[in-house]
Parts: C-alpha cells; sequence; structure tokens
C-alpha cells in the first residue's frame, strides 16, 4: 500500500513510465519464446532435407521444409526449390530471403531500447515538472507567511519519484534489450553456417 501511495504522488507522467514497463515486459516475453533455437534453427532439419535430396525425393523434402514455419526451413526451401540455379545466383536469392528472416528474427526488440530509452527522460521531465509546481507553490507560501522547510522537502522527493521509477523501468529493459539483440546475432551466424553448409552439399563441384 506504501509503494502505491508514494506512486500515486509521483504525478501523471508515472502512467506512461508504467506503461512502457508494461509493453516492454511483453515484447520481451514474446521475443524470448519466439527466439529458442528450435524455433529457429530446428536440429537434424538440415541433414534430413540433405538424406531426402541425396535420394532424389526433392518433392518430399519441400513437403518437409513446409511442415515448419522457422527461418532456417525457409532458407532451405529456397535452396531446394531452386536446383537449377548456379551457387552464385543461389547465394544471393539466400541473402535476400536471409534479410528478411533476420528482420522478422528482430521484430519488436528494437522498440525495447527506445522504451529503454524513453523511461528515463519520462521521469525526468516528472521530477522537473514536479519541481517546477514546489517552488511555484514555495514561492506563493513566502510571500503569505514564509517558507516552511518541510513542506519544501516534502515536494523535492515527491517531484524525484518519477526519475527513480523511470530508472528502475530503464535500466532492465535496456539490459535485457542488448541480451536479445546479442541472441538474434548469433542466431543469424549459426543460420548462415547451416545454409552455407547446404550449399555446399547441393554444389560440390562449385566449392572452394
Amino acid at each position: 500500500m506504501e509503494l502505491f501511495a508514494l506512486l500515486a504522488k509521483g504525478g501523471l507522467l508515472i502512467y506512461p513510465i508504467l506503461a512502457a514497463s508494461l509493453i516492454g515486459s511483453v515484447l520481451i516475453i514474446e521475443r524470448f519464446f519466439a527466439l529458442r533455437r528450435e524455433r529457429i534453427s530446428p536440429r537434424g532439419l538440415r541433414k534430413r532435407v540433405l538424406a531426402l535430396l541425396g535420394k532424389d525425393k526433392q518433392e518430399e523434402a519441400v513437403k518437409v521444409l513446409k511442415g515448419y514455419d522457422t527461418p532456417l526451413s525457409a532458407l532451405l526451401l529456397v535452396a531446394v526449390e531452386n536446383p537449377h540455379l548456379d551457387r552464385r545466383t543461389l547465394v544471393e536469392r539466400l541473402e535476400e530471403r536471409g534479410s528478411r528472416e533476420s528482420h522478422r528474427m528482430g521484430r519488436g526488440i528494437e522498440f525495447v531500447g527506445v522504451l529503454a530509452a524513453v523511461a528515463p527522460l519520462l521521469g525526468l521531465l516528472g521530477t522537473v515538472t514536479g519541481m517546477i509546481s514546489v517552488f511555484r507553490d514555495v514561492t506563493a507560501e513566502a510571500t503569505a507567511r514564509g517558507v516552511n522547510p518541510a513542506n519544501l522537502a516534502s515536494g523535492i522527493w515527491e517531484a524525484l519519484i518519477t526519475t527513480a521509477l523511470g530508472l528502475s523501468v530503464a535500466i532492465p529493459l535496456y539490459i535485457l534489450y542488448r541480451y536479445l539483440a546479442l541472441r538474434v546475432d548469433n542466431l543469424v551466424v549459426e543460420l548462415e553456417e547451416e545454409v552455407l553448409t547446404a550449399v555446399q552439399e547441393l554444389h560440390p563441384e562449385e566449392r572452394q
């Protein structure tokens, strides 16, 4: 109850800060589930598809890949459906599709970074407007009966609540934003290695 009482004294800017915390938390939880390895690069999928292609079962390989909804399956499908392409052209197609898949993997993460940057600014704005209000009231009070130091101190710490809350929201959001961004980078590297291996298997005569 004391926490809610403190928040109530923080002013209207408390609410957008809390909204930033809620939205950021939802996006982070969603990305944690979306960036699990089995939803990006299922283990054994490449070997399974290449084994089918080795037995001239292209249609079955395509059917297997379409049964997945992952970046790796989407990239391998490009390679499997275009066996007539030379290696250079195939790599260009894969890079184009890989760019789209990378963008999809990072969806929402940059917005978490924006929220992490905006939350402390909202807190600072709340503190500044609160301090303006405090000193306005102090000025009015001083002309009448003098300044009460207790009222001044009380107004100042109430104004600082929004800054403290903004920082409390921003710090974990920023840490998790950097973690998710690094997670995407690592997964993209793993995808590139998987796809490059597949291309080398499909075009062994063009290996360098």
